[in-house]
């Protein structure tokens, strides 16, 4: 996206396209207008052109909207939707390193020698490393929504 483009993509628009984007089927103008709590259909409609217009969003067979896979956001780059929710990458990194952990503590006896220690303090700092970094990056779409909506 350019500049211009990026600087249109806030406040409303911003959640109608995340609306858009988290939604499991192509939804329609009133669908939006209703789940968002828009004043009128006509604003709804308003948001989804300007998305339209940034191809952001394409037009299914049915009169419907969904996401345009060809063309992605920078801020949502770090992100995954994943039954109706976006998730940030981290979050599937530290499932992982959970994973990892939980593994070991099933499959090797625990002595708690320095080995069990050190994979403790790996496992416990990288997870919550992990887990704090998605933490900020999912606060950053609130933050970035509200600044955006100053300028």
């Amino acid at each position: 996206m350019t500049k211009t483009e990026k600087s249109r993509l806030h406040g409303t628009t911003w959640d109608v396209y995340l609306y858009i984007l988290t939604s499991q089927e192509p939804v329609g103008v009133r669908d939006v207008w209703r789940q968002l709590q828009l004043s009128t259909p006509s604003l709804a409609q308003y948001h989804v052109n300007k998305l339209l217009h940034d191809d952001l969003i394409k037009t299914t067979v049915y009169g419907k909207y969904e996401i345009n896979d060809d063309l992605q956001i920078e801020a949502l780059k770090n992100f995954v939707v994943f039954k109706g929710k976006l998730i940030p990458h981290l979050v599937v990194y530290g499932a992982i390193i959970a994973g990892l952990f939980i593994s070991y503590v099933i499959f090797y006896p625990i002595r708690w020698d320095f080995r069990d220690l050190i994979v403790f303090a790996v496992c416990t700092i990288s997870l919550l490393a992990f887990l704090f970094e998605a933490y900020n990056q999912y606060r950053s779409l609130a933050i970035t929504k509200t600044v955006d909506k100053r300028s």
